[in-house]
């Protein structure tokens, strides 16, 4: 091969991995915050029902039964997070103020922002040990 098609397919390359980089850069935060996000109750609870009726092969009787039963378990799970991401928000404020005592007073108003603009690329715009705003759905 000559040397200008060898610098032109090198070119190619770059630009093809270019391409991908900036493609990923925009589409991996919004695949994250949909496919990282803890499920909600129901999306839980239709799940583990899903699950049962399909490896059990349940009787309508059953699944009657074990569906109020997985809809319980479903609410106390999401309760526990709640508590779970409130304790943890909590925690993480307290070091933060821990955290801008040592600072200057420039640092702190830096601190500050830097924090603001975690939350935001987090997707928690609301302050810390406050809940989540409701899903689409209406649930949190």
């Amino acid at each position: 091969m000559s040397k200008s098609k060898v610098v032109r397919v090198v070119l190619y390359a770059a630009l093809i991995f270019l391409a991908g980089g900036v493609a990923g850069a925009f589409v991996a935060p919004m695949i994250g915050r949909t496919f990282m996000r803890p499920p909600r109750p129901r999306e839980l609870s239709q799940h583990m029902m899903e699950r049962l009726q399909t490896g059990l092969n349940l009787t309508a009787d059953q699944a009657a039964k074990i569906q109020p039963l997985v809809e319980k378990v479903g609410a106390e799970i999401e309760s526990i997070r709640h508590e779970t991401v409130k304790h943890v928000h909590e925690r993480v404020a307290e070091t933060n103020a821990q955290i801008a005592q040592i600072l200057t007073p420039e640092q702190r108003v830096k601190f500050a922002r830097m924090e603001a603009e975690h939350r935001k690329r987090m997707g928690h715009g609301h302050p810390p040990g406050e809940p989540p705003p409701p899903g689409p759905d209406g649930t949190r």
